[in-house]
């Protein structure tokens, strides 16, 4: 049986620190988990929201209407929107932010560009535009 002697608060601070470093490093993880949760739910039909949202599938088209459906797990969603023509995109979300769209022929997703204001996000991904209430997306 070891007798510790002298100050064991520097183990204790050690341990704390490893632990909250541990936290922080696993963080990402837990949140790709969810997304991926999310974007397999909405793959199935799985959805608890569903709603209209502003649109437009091509530059300089004006905005229409598109039906969107999402699906959430923890902080996370996807939001698959579908344009009139039947064309849809998969968005995802998490922690609040617009992480991408998803790759299809029109493009791979990844040339966006957003922002929030008034509780509204304005998305562009590709040359698509999506205007999609914040309420829709995080029930909250």
């Amino acid at each position: 049986m070891a007798i510790l002697h002298g100050n064991t608060g520097g183990y204790a601070m050690r341990f704390a620190t490893l632990q909250v470093f541990i936290l922080v490093a696993l963080s990402p993880v837990a949140a790709g988990a969810e997304v991926s949760t999310a974007v397999e739910r909405a793959r199935s039909g799985a959805f608890e929201e569903s709603g209209e949202v502003r649109c437009s599938q091509e530059v300089g088209q004006s905005p229409g209407t598109c039906d969107a459906n999402v699906a959430r797990s923890g902080a996370s969603a996807a939001v698959v929107v579908s344009f009139p023509n039947g064309f849809a995109r998969t968005l995802t979300f998490s922690d609040r932010a617009f992480l991408r769209g998803n790759p299809t022929m029109s493009g791979v997703g990844t040339d966006t560009d957003w922002h929030r204001s008034d509780g509204v996000y304005h998305i562009r991904v590709d040359d698509q535009r999506f205007e999609i209430p914040e309420t829709l997306i995080f029930k909250d």
